[in-house]
Order: structure tokens, then sequence, then C-alpha cells
């Protein structure tokens, strides 16, 4: 009986977002993705354009940004990616000013943050000095991105490539490696 109620509560929370989602836009589904229900999560997500493999679990809070705002933005969830067999940690941030593309198998540590885009656009001096980048970012195959690590837009992580705690990752990856610091360099390789 309990199962049954729990299994009621989910289809009508879900279907509440979903039209609180379609009638007032998507800011509604960004705020809501700040304390979700993680038994609707991936199905709201899906909903509004993301693609989410099989067996992956988002572990709670979302910190979406841009979806809407940059000029970029495609207004809905398509520029997120994530594969099958993925772990998302808690307080994860995704600027979705362009595509976060995340393959299979890969481990997102909490609080890590993937920023698409840079832009000082209210400085006229810095904006000639350091013009607009917005590019994707990939995380390819079995790589593990430690906690509070950031991933600058631009950059590919490798296949089976870890980035250490509290990282700032700059530049792409070589595969089977580790990086750690602030910028990230490769400190180990990892053998087979």
């Amino acid at each position: 009986m309990r199962y049954l109620l729990n299994r009621v509560l989910v289809f009508v929370e879900y279907h509440t977002v979903y039209v609180s989602g379609k009638v007032f836009g998507i800011s509604n589904i960004v705020r809501y993705l700040r304390n979700p229900n993680p038994l609707i999560t991936i199905k709201i997500l899906r909903a509004f354009g993301a693609k989410v493999g099989d067996k992956t679990t988002i572990k709670r809070t979302l910190l979406i940004d841009n979806t809407y705002e940059d000029q970029n933005s495609a207004g809905d969830f398509s520029y997120l990616n994530i594969g099958n067999n993925c772990y998302i940690g808690d307080c994860t941030y995704f600027d979705l000013s362009n595509e976060v593309i995340i393959e299979d198998n890969v481990v997102i540590s909490g609080e890590v943050s993937f920023i698409t885009h840079a832009d000082c656009n209210r400085s006229l001096f810095l904006s000639q000095k350091f013009p607009r980048k917005c590019e994707p970012i990939i995380v390819k195959n079995g790589a593990w991105v430690g906690f509070g690590a950031k991933i600058l837009s631009g950059v590919t992580i490798s296949s089976n490539s870890v980035i250490g705690a509290n990282s700032v990752l700059l530049e792409s990856t070589d595969e089977k490696s580790v990086y750690s610091g602030h910028p990230a360099k490769k400190i180990k390789i990892i053998d087979n």
C-alpha cells in the first residue's frame, strides 16, 4: 500500500512540475531542480530537452544557468547530454550557454562546475582584451571529476582520466592521466 501511495505521489509531483514548466517557462524548472525530488529529476530533464542515459544517478540539487538568458541559450535543456551509468553529485553546476556532453560511465563528484562561456562584456576595455568565449565541454567515457572541480569552456576530459578535487581545468587532458591544481596540470599517468 505504501509503495503504491509513493508511486502516485511521484506521478502527481512530476505532472505538476511538468505543467508548471510548460505554462510558466523553463525558469520554473530551473528553480525546481535546486531542491528536486530525485525520483523525477531525470524525467523532468528529459521532458525539457536533455538527454540522460540509462542507469544514471543524479544525487539531488542541480544548479543550471543560462538556459534562457544568454545569447547562445537554447531555451531548454537540450545542451545537456549525460550518458549511461553516470553519477552526478549534489550541487553540480551546469552553464548551458553551450553543450555539456558527459559520455558513459562517468563520475562527477559534488559541487563540480561546468562553465561553457566567459564574457566580460560590461567592461569595454576588458572585452576587447578578452573576447567572449563560448564552447562545449566534453567528458569522455570512464572519467572521474573530483569534488569542487571547475571545468572551463572548450575543455575535453579524455577517457579514464581523473581531475583532482578543487582543481581548475583550463585545457583538455590526455587519456588515463591524473590532473590536479590551480590551474590543473598532469601529475600522474595511470598504468594499465
